[in-house]
């Protein structure tokens, strides 16, 4: 549902419309504004926390499976 909600709010803005009756018929749950609000504070807590991860020199960011990896060098 993350995934769906992200790439509808983005259509939806680039078409300048909202994207609350297209995720409702979708999901069959009531969007309203403060839900949306209430996502982005969550995406925007979840990127702090990937970007505090990856600042580390041991963790790096997998393109192809989309997660971060452990870099353990062998002693």
């Amino acid at each position: 549902m993350e995934c769906a909600l992200n790439d509808v709010l983005r259509d939806q803005r680039n078409l300048s419309n909202k994207g609350d009756e297209v995720l409702s018929t979708s999901f069959n749950v009531n969007v309203t504004s403060e839900k949306v609000k209430n996502h982005i504070k969550l995406w925007r807590s979840w990127y702090g926390i990937v970007s505090d991860i990856l600042d580390q020199n041991e963790f790096d960011w997998d393109d192809t499976k989309h997660m971060i990896i452990v870099e353990i060098e062998n002693a």
